[in-house]
């Protein structure tokens, strides 16, 4: 599972599990800076790829805290997540249940990718996103 957690490395803070001994384990971790403006001081996101050793719930604790001060000082900000895992025999998940794989597109209803361009003789000025 990816968590993605809104973090500044360059304030000090990052986001760590607390307490650190929980049922999931992290398998690893990243920090990625801010693509639109790679400033130094500006905003990323923090990355977590965590497993789980069974099927069950589970409630993650991450605090946002300053690796070098002392546990007694609370956290700048906390979080939970709750997850449950299901066995991969559980049957269909609520997604699943909603989107069936089974279910193919509809012929009758225009795909944006199977369409065949209008040629009208106006140019298309395509923009990336910043």
């Amino acid at each position: 599972m990816e968590i993605r957690l809104p973090a500044n490395f360059s304030t000090g803070y990052r986001w760590v599990l607390d307490p650190p001994l929980q049922a999931a384990r992290v398998l690893s971790e990243d920090y990625r800076g801010s693509s639109t403006s790679p400033k130094v001081g500006t905003p990323g996101t923090q990355i977590f790829h965590v497993v789980f050793p069974r099927e069950g719930k589970f409630n993650l604790k991450f605090a946002y805290r300053r690796l070098w001060e002392p546990s007694s000082v609370p956290p700048a900000q906390a979080t939970n997540l709750v997850v449950r895992v299901l066995p991969a025999d559980a049957g269909p998940t609520r997604s699943g249940k909603i989107f069936p794989k089974d279910l193919g597109p509809d012929p009758s209803t225009p795909h944006p990718e199977v369409e065949d361009p209008q040629i009208n003789g106006k140019k298309v000025e395509l923009r990336r996103p910043r």
